[in-house]
């Protein structure tokens, strides 16, 4: 818990030393006032409700803390547990809470372990028998239960998805730029005189990281739509600059891992889980599912000024893209309800959610009012992650691109080699081969060697015997191994 005034230090056990303002001290901080992007819209205050929209984290799950606090308000949608020591309200990386909000709000139970005090009201439904309420300083609120839906989170939540789905679908600005070191990994931002900078950040998996940033117009709000699915961040860094005017948004997450991290913007995860061990996020966070702080990770209530971007106008009104896979295939399925002027949709797909290729087309009705459904098949996606998106593209050549759909496949492989064992030349068997890009042979010390992919015969009458790898890279990006005995 941190303090940044007169502070009154009251010693509630041997370990824990918990300190609050005094009550008659008025606060002149500045609260978070500003409609940005995660402020909660008034329409989903519950009944008595006493507030703004501002929060520095709302959990639509539950909330385990061993540690660590909440420099702003929080609203948890489940049960918050806390065996050690928490505190809400007391900040001093960013504003503090005001003093009568309803500022600590937990919809299911309240379990905790040691008495702390905290800012403005607490808000609870049931409490666990044998757990210490929070405590207040004179003037700075009450606990006030039980009470649910404070927050109306089971709509609320739905509006936060839908506000990722919009933000994921917004065209690219910036570029960004991929430099592997092994071990870390430098990732260039670059942007463009946008009045919002968009990039699509695919961050490296097993590997530490730094983010730079550069031709960020001072006026500039940043968008940044990390495609990982898992997100696992141990270590690294990335400037503080844009920090109030950032966001980070994580459209297709199902669990966010930071260790000894400070992630520097506000965040939007509606459907992951997130474990904080160590390290912070500097601003506001919406998480759709379960938080675990552990190491005393912190919320900092660092106010937004990030607002959501217009979005260009799109051709079509689409109201549902989904994919599902259907033996070794991926089904994609999408529905608009209005269309004026509407060509064609462009389906593309990427294995990284970087680089994407275009793999079929569907003509468009044109000009529609009614519900409208259409289907792709793509017969021959990569075994592994795929990346879905459409470009919708009008009469007039304007486009607009949907949020990205994501499937994992786990197909058999499809490549073989004969004679095995070998002696100088081998037959590749695949299903295709005017799918196949490029041959390697990989030997046990993992070095590869470009092989002609001109046909499926390969000479190897020059390679020393042994054990090897032969991989196939299609086309699509997909990758296929079989192994090979060179006598």
């Amino acid at each position: 818990m941190k303090t940044f005034s007169k502070l009154k230090y009251i010693k509630l056990s041997s370990l824990i030393l918990i300190n609050f303002f005094l009550g008659s001290l008025n606060r002149i901080y500045a609260q978070c006032n500003s409609t940005a992007a995660l402020t909660v819209p008034a329409n989903y205050f519950g009944s008595g409700y006493n507030g703004n929209g501002n929060f520095n984290a709302i959990v639509f799950g539950n909330l385990y803390a061993t540690g660590g606090d909440t420099e702003g308000r929080l609203a948890v949608a489940g049960d918050f547990t806390a065996p050690g020591s928490y505190s809400v309200g007391h900040g001093s990386i960013g504003a503090p809470a005001p003093d009568n909000t309803d500022n600590f709000i937990v919809n299911g139970n309240f379990t905790n372990a040691n008495n702390y005090s905290i800012v403005g009201n607490f808000i609870y439904n049931t409490v666990t028998s044998g757990s210490q309420y929070p405590t207040h300083a004179s003037g700075q609120g009450t606990n006030i239960g039980p009470i649910t839906n404070r927050l109306t989170f089971g709509t609320l939540k739905t509006n936060y998805i839908n506000l990722s789905n919009t933000l994921a679908a917004i065209p690219t600005t910036g570029t960004v730029v991929y430099t592997d070191y092994g071990n870390y990994v430098d990732i260039q931002l670059n942007g463009t005189p946008a009045s919002t900078n968009v990039f699509s950040l695919t961050l490296p998996t097993g590997k530490t990281f730094g983010l730079t940033f550069n031709n960020i117009p001072a006026a500039s709000q940043i968008l940044v739509n990390v495609t990982n699915k898992i997100v696992d961040i141990n270590g690294g860094s990335m400037p503080d600059g844009y920090r109030t005017r950032m966001l980070f948004n994580f459209p297709l997450a199902t669990n966010i891992s930071l260790a000894s991290y400070a992630l520097q913007a506000a965040v939007l995860a509606p459907s992951a889980d997130l474990t904080g061990n160590g390290g912070n996020i500097n601003g506001q966070a919406v998480i759709g599912g379960n938080v675990e702080q552990t190491n005393g990770f912190e919320f900092h209530n660092l106010c937004s000024s990030f607002t959501t971007p217009t979005a260009t106008p799109l051709p079509v009104t689409l109201t549902s893209f989904s994919v599902q896979k259907e033996g070794v295939q991926a089904i994609l399925n999408w529905a608009t309800t209005a269309e004026t002027n509407s060509d064609r949709f462009e389906i593309q797909h990427s294995i990284d959610a970087k680089g994407w290729n275009l793999v079929g087309t569907v003509v468009s009705k044109g000009e529609s009012t009614i519900l409208s459904n259409y289907q792709f098949i793509h017969a021959d996606p990569a075994n592994g992650e795929n990346y879905y998106r459409l470009k919708m593209i009008d009469r007039d050549a304007t486009f607009a691109y949907s949020r990205v759909v994501e499937i994992s496949l786990d197909r058999p492989s499809t490549v073989s080699v004969y004679p095995n064992p070998v002696v100088n030349q081998a037959t590749i068997e695949t299903q295709d081969w005017s799918k196949v890009k490029e041959v390697f042979l990989i030997n046990t010390a993992g070095k590869r060697i470009s092989m002609s992919a001109a046909s499926d015969k390969i000479d190897l009458s020059n390679v020393s015997a042994g054990i090897y790898i032969i991989q196939l890279q299609q086309i699509n990006g997909s990758i296929s191994t079989t192994k090979i005995v060179k006598q």
